[in-house]
């Protein structure tokens, strides 16, 4: 039985990675992206970071630029990766003092050891993967990282969906899609609702983390979610040591908080 669920997992992780990667890597979100706004919770790192930041800085998800302009302004050398070459062309041609290349994250072997200051994680970029290769992708990080280096990163709060399944949020957002797109929500009612049919069966709730079927792109990927502890432990696991944990507002996220109020939350940690 044990072996069955095992290869049910594993089996799961790698439809949630595809799924994920087949979305990511086409080019129709650029337009969505295209923007150069920090959150608040950027801005404090970027600040409270800067020293580390002034040195090599590798991104991983660059998307269309929204934090590499910023980090290129900071860094002696920003260097960004994503899996799409339309997002990657636009950046090329609208920040060209940053350096971008097509890249799955999930393949790192092309970095040199200890060949960057800071690897940046944003946006929860590394929720596209299940829980075994994510482990596998903090470690990878962790080989491209000098001694004492960071890795700043974000994930989706466990906490805050826990609240969302006692409301009827995600219902309202399947039904009525984005507030601020009525007639393109309006379009795409039948494709969410085929989307939430689809993906929904690939769901997982576990001990340490979830896979949810979640809001993003009418309901077309699957990410996974994660407690403050939770992720702690994990990067204790893969060989880093926590320095804190921050919600979207850049406040202090204590042990044992689950900030049901943010969506996300932000994390550094030290090789």
């Amino acid at each position: 039985m044990a072996k069955d669920t095992s290869t049910n997992i594993a089996r799961d992780e790698e439809s949630q990675a595809r799924l994920n990667a087949e979305q990511w890597a086409r080019g129709e979100f650029v337009d969505l992206y295209a923007i150069s706004s920090l959150r608040p919770v950027e801005a404090v790192l970027i600040d409270r970071y800067r020293e580390a930041l002034a040195g090599r800085v590798l991104e991983l998800g660059s998307g269309a630029g929204r934090l590499t302009g910023h980090l290129s302004k900071v860094a002696r050398e920003v260097h960004g990766v994503d899996l799409s070459p339309a997002m990657v062309a636009y950046c090329q041609q609208t920040y060209p003092q940053a350096t971008f290349s097509v890249g799955d994250l999930r393949d790192l072997s092309r970095f040199e050891n200890g060949a960057y200051d800071v690897v940046a994680a944003p946006f929860n970029v590394l929720d596209v993967l299940g829980d075994a290769e994510r482990r596998r992708v903090l470690s990878d990080i962790r080989r491209l990282l000098a001694v004492e280096g960071l890795l700043i990163m974000s994930s989706h709060n466990r906490g805050y969906a826990l609240r969302l399944a006692t409301t009827m949020r995600l219902w309202i957002r399947l039904w009525v899609g984005s507030p601020r797109r009525p007639m393109t929500s309006l379009r795409n009612l039948r494709r969410r609702f085929g989307n939430r049919r689809r993906l929904r069966p690939l769901q997982r709730v576990e001990e340490g983390y979830a896979v949810l079927n979640d809001e993003a792109h009418e309901f077309s990927v699957l990410h996974y979610y994660i407690s403050r502890d939770a992720q702690e432990r994990q990067l204790t696991d893969t060989g880093y040591e926590l320095l804190e944990c921050l919600d979207l507002d850049g406040r202090t996220v204590k042990p044992g908080e689950t900030a049901p109020h943010c969506s996300e939350l932000h994390y550094v940690a030290r090789r």
